[in-house]
């Protein structure tokens, strides 16, 4: 039997066919308003005229057509949808399923149970109606009548939940009754009835903690979206939990909840023409993908501009999805992206996708399904590459949303580098989707935290704009000031203000805080000051509170506070919820966090040291008991905590699990640092056989990503390569010594030491006795070092073991599968021994081979080497496609290093002043970097553009330059023709010292090509 036509409608637009055809947005909405009315013949004519508003009768008609040819071949011959001359219907049937039916169905049945009282029933169709409302009806579409019947369906979850939780409640089930009470405020965050009906619940559940945070919750959506306070049944509530729990001594007698302090002004002051601008930016939204960085100093209102910002857009209609980051975690990977994913619009995008990409995204936010992140470790260099298809498959996930869509990120400045990649690939790759991101971030600490100029990157290349926010000017402040205190403030009192605070907001509202205690004029403060003196005041167990939530150093959740404190549960609920009242806390997320970093910062200095200590050790104790199955994605707070807490034993294994996991994400940077604090903590250890067994094995998973992060060239890379070396021989591992051997090789060729990468290989080739499954990229390794020493004969020899011996899946330190790479670079040894065809065959068969395993960096290399070969040979400039397609590997997946050769080769085979360019750049990258492996050669090669420009005096500049890194750095098997071509400059004629040393070498060399080129040039003299 064929599988059954399938049409969701909620939360997303999806019609799953046999043959998954694809079609227009139009044809989708005829579809959708046929199925939203089903068994009800819709006139032609009314159709077009509703899809097609803006049409002539005619036109509209005939847009009717073609969108119907397109809905029948979505659907093909399902009988439930019927067409004839003058209407459309949509009629139900069992060949096709409707998600918006079912839901339907499933809610009239609940309805059905709870009128009966079959209990059963109620529990088994109230949960398939709400697991069947993923979302709203048709999103992205505006049209009058897909709103009508949006609302509807809406509304008719929304009563189910009230309807259901209510007689769950009745059935003593408080439990039952949490999940349709939490559901009813999604759906409706604006309304109380579903705040209350959740706190009553988590009450009689007995959750305290849950229905305190619920309110909390509620006052600041009802602050923030409508200016409003909580009403008085909902603050009624709250009194009665806060009087369910056990009394803290020295407590006075518990007074009728309120709403927090109402010092703070409720609207924005000042900020009108920027609040503007970004809105006129989220108009804009629908037409491409912006970032938007919005800078100023500390307490300078940024977070409540977005805010404010953030609420516009929601009560348009519009998604938001807000996060932030720390400093206290700034070395978590992808932390924003994962905390953006976890929202409900992003997770039903997810849903959405082809299972290849969901199982990208599973790598970040796993999704149950297993889904494997990519290997560490050793491999982690091989698997760089795929950081790319990584990053896309998160990008995906963004663009399955169909609306536009906010994002929001606090505090850019403590971002992780790979969100910030991943941040870069969005805009400027995906410059079409309709997605905001808008970030704040302190000015005074960009720089500090942003060394590699990323912001400077992205606003030069159109990408980012920057909103700088200053300080508030006088009027404005007055304004405030006068709000605050809800009196006027005299000329004396302004100037005042302004003198103490210059206008900062925040400043201004905790000195306005502190003067608004006591009537009398303003009084002037220090703004430290007054922080400090503010969280003095507070009671002996709020003050105990609010210093371990210092500690976390980023936002919580109660359960943490509790599991951490040795006060009793009762007693950390009723401190928060002052804490919350005084607007030191603020409910955020799925927990709190403080009102300001200021106020953290403030309050972690009130902290002694030993006190620090304990604090620390007991949020990490805390965090293993609240996280016991997601330990790995809190490994950096944990290995944080117990570090600061002093106990560097329990923090080594959670960095380690930390490093692991920013590897599995391709935050290279990240791993290095974590993997490095690990070798810190371990030299901080006494010398022993097992502390070197710990830091070779750290040293071990440390070089992949550091390979990937720094490049082959790294002179960090380097000694971390020797170390392991070192570790490797006292303790007896050959395996690693030759390992680390073929390492070094690679290092140091690419460095430019050309001699000691020679000695490397050869140490390699003799530790791979006792290592045969290392054989193959020892001989590698000998063979690419005696090809730049000029040794050809010995480099032909062993490059063709190094082929012979390569098992398919063998694979280089540096990430390329050793027979793709000996064969490609083979072909540069049999050019110069003047084997023409078989240079061309090694080369091509390279290629071939690279393609076949489907490894992107590999073909990356096969190129790299096939271009140069080909540019040995004479004709690359009849291989663009050769060449287009190096180039975009490089930039796809980000292979800085052969992105070089690919400038250098390009820009030689264009010529002309722009491609002159294009070799200058990628030479001074190469030279940037410390790759000064075949530089002789790009050298020389620039020499070829000067020569057909004319520049005699810049030819042989880079002619001469080439030949004194050849001999300083013995990388000699391309200067042979540097000479030659340096001789050819000589205008005299006769015997010229720069060629007999050129015939002279490649004779040395056994250079069969070379030599040839210096023997014409000699019978040119006169001298065969």
């Amino acid at each position: 039997m064929a599988e059954p036509l399938r049409v969701d409608l909620l939360g997303g637009v999806e019609v799953s066919t046999p043959g998954r055809s694809r079609t227009s947005p139009r044809a989708l909405s005829l579809l959708a308003y046929l199925v939203s009315h089903p068994g009800i013949p819709q006139p032609r004519a009314h159709l077009a005229a509703l899809l097609w508003p803006d049409s002539q009768g005619q036109q509209a008609r005939t847009n009717l057509r073609r969108e119907l040819h397109h809905l029948r071949t979505l659907v093909g011959d399902s009988p439930c949808l019927e067409a004839d001359g003058s209407a459309l219907c949509w009629r139900r049937g069992p060949d096709c399923v409707v998600d918006v039916h079912d839901f339907l169905d499933a809610s009239a049945a609940t309805t059905t149970a709870l009128a009966d009282g079959d209990r059963a029933s109620v529990h088994r169709n109230s949960g398939r109606a709400l697991d069947l409302y993923r979302g709203p009806f048709l999103p992205g579409c505006d049209d009058d009548w897909s709103l009508s019947v949006r609302e509807d369906l809406r509304r008719t979850c929304v009563d189910l939940c009230d309807h259901v939780a209510s007689y769950w409640l009745s059935c003593d089930d408080p439990v039952a009754a949490t999940t349709f009470a939490r559901r009813r405020v999604v759906l409706e965050p604006w309304e109380e009835q579903g705040y209350l009906t959740l706190m009553q619940a988590q009450r009689a559940a007995g959750d305290r903690s849950g229905a305190m945070r619920t309110y909390h919750r509620c006052a600041s959506v009802l602050e923030s979206e409508l200016g409003v306070e909580p009403s008085p049944q909902l603050r009624a509530e709250l009194t009665a939990v806060l009087s369910d729990l056990a009394p803290t001594p020295g407590d006075a007698e518990i007074e009728p909840a309120g709403p927090p302090s109402s010092s703070v002004v409720s609207g924005l002051v000042g900020r009108e023409s920027e609040r503007t601008r970004l809105l006129s930016g989220w108009g804009r939204a629908r037409s491409g993908c912006r970032l938007v960085v919005v800078l100023g100093e500390a307490g300078v209102g940024k977070t409540r501009l977005v805010a404010e910002m953030a609420s516009a857009v929601r009560r348009q209609g519009g998604l938001v999805v807000s996060t932030r980051c720390f400093a206290a975690s700034r070395g978590v990977p992808l932390a924003p992206v994962a905390d953006w994913l976890h929202s409900p619009p992003l997770k039903m995008a997810t849903m959405r996708l082809d299972p290849v990409w969901r199982a990208e995204v599973s790598r970040l936010v796993p999704d149950g399904d297993g889904g494997a992140g990519p290997g560490s470790g050793a491999r982690a260099k091989v698997d760089a590459w795929q950081r790319s298809r990584f990053f896309e498959g998160l990008v995906r996930a963004f663009l399955a949303v169909d609306q536009p869509v906010l994002l929001t990120v606090d505090d850019l400045q403590w971002c992780d580098r790979a969100t910030m990649a991943w941040l870069t690939l969005l805009v400027s790759a995906h410059g079409s989707a309709p997605l905001y991101v808008v970030a704040t971030a302190r000015e005074e600490e960009v720089a500090a935290h942003d060394p590699d100029g990323w912001l400077d990157g992205m606003r030069s290349a159109g990408h980012a704009e920057v909103l700088r926010l200053g300080n508030l000017s006088t009027a404005s402040a007055a304004l405030l000031a006068e709000t605050t205190l809800g009196r006027e403030v005299d000329e004396e009192e302004l100037a005042l203000l302004m003198s103490t605070t210059s206008g900062n907001p925040l400043f201004l509202l905790e000195v306005l805080r502190g003067s608004g205690a006591t009537p009398g004029p303003v009084v002037p403060a220090d703004v430290r000051g007054v922080l400090d003196h503010r969280l003095s005041r507070l009671s002996e167990p709020a003050h105990e509170v609010v210093t371990l939530a210092a500690c976390v150093g980023r936002d919580f959740t109660l359960d943490l506070l509790i599991e951490a404190s040795d006060l009793g549960e009762d007693v950390v609920v009723r401190q928060v919820d002052d804490l919350w009242r005084r607007r030191i806390l603020e409910e955020r997320g799925r927990g709190y966090d403080f009102a300001h970093d200021l106020l953290r910062e403030a309050a972690y200095r009130m902290i002694s040291p030993p006190r620090r200590w304990l604090l620390h050790r007991r949020l990490a104790q805390a965090l293993q008991l609240v996280w016991p199955d997601r330990l790995d994605e809190v490994a950096a707070q944990l290995a944080d905590q117990y570090d600061r807490g002093g106990q560097l034993e329990r923090a080594l294994p959670f960095y380690e699990r930390a490093a692991r996991r920013s590897t599995s994400l391709f935050a290279h940077g990240e791993a290095v640092r974590f993997w490095q604090r690990c070798l810190g903590l371990l030299r901080e250890r006494a010398a022993s056989s097992e502390r070197d067994r710990r830091e070779l094995d750290v040293l071990q998973e440390l070089l992949p990503p550091l390979n990937a992060h720094r490049g082959y060239a790294s002179i960090e890379l380097e000694r971390y390569e020797r170390r392991a070396e070192v570790l490797g021989e006292r303790l007896g591992r050959t395996d690693v010594r030759c390992t680390a051997a073929i390492a070094l090789f690679a290092t140091t060729f690419v460095q430019g030491h050309t001699a000691e990468s020679h000695a490397w290989g050869r140490q390699a080739l003799t530790l791979s006795a006792q290592c045969p499954e290392l054989t193959a990229q020892a001989h590698l390794a000998l063979a690419g070092s005696g090809l730049g020493l000029g040794r050809l004969p010995l480099a032909d020899e062993h490059f063709r073991l190094a082929c012979d011996l390569a098992g398919s899946s063998d694979s280089m330190p540096i990430g390329t599968r050793t027979e793709v790479h000996a064969r490609a670079w083979w072909a540069h040894a049999r050019w110069l021994l003047g084997d023409v065809a078989g240079a061309r065959a090694a080369s091509d068969e390279a290629v071939r081979a690279a393609r076949g395993i489907d490894h992107p960096y590999s073909l990356t290399v096969a190129l790299s080497y096939a271009a140069l070969t080909h540019q040995l040979l004479g004709d690359l400039r009849a291989r663009p496609d050769l060449l287009t397609e190096l180039t975009h590997l490089c930039a796809h997946y980000d292979f800085a290093y052969y992105r070089q050769w690919a400038m250098v080769l390009t820009g030689w085979a264009e010529g002309g002043p722009a491609g002159l360019l294009q070799v200058r750049g990628g030479i001074d990258a190469l030279g940037h970097e410390g790759s000064l492996a075949r530089m002789p050669y790009w050298l020389s090669l620039l020499a070829d553009l000067h020569h057909d420009r004319g520049d005699v005096a810049a030819q042989i500049g880079a002619l001469d330059a080439a030949a004194s890194l050849a001999a300083e750095h013995e990388d000699v098997w391309w200067l042979p023709e540097v000479l030659r071509a340096r001789a050819a400059l000589d205008p005299t004629g006769g015997p010229h010292p720069h060629l007999d040393e050129a015939a002279a070498l490649a004779r040395s060399h056994s250079s069969t090509t070379l030599l040839e080129r210096c023997r014409a040039d000699l019978e040119l003299r006169g001298r065969a």
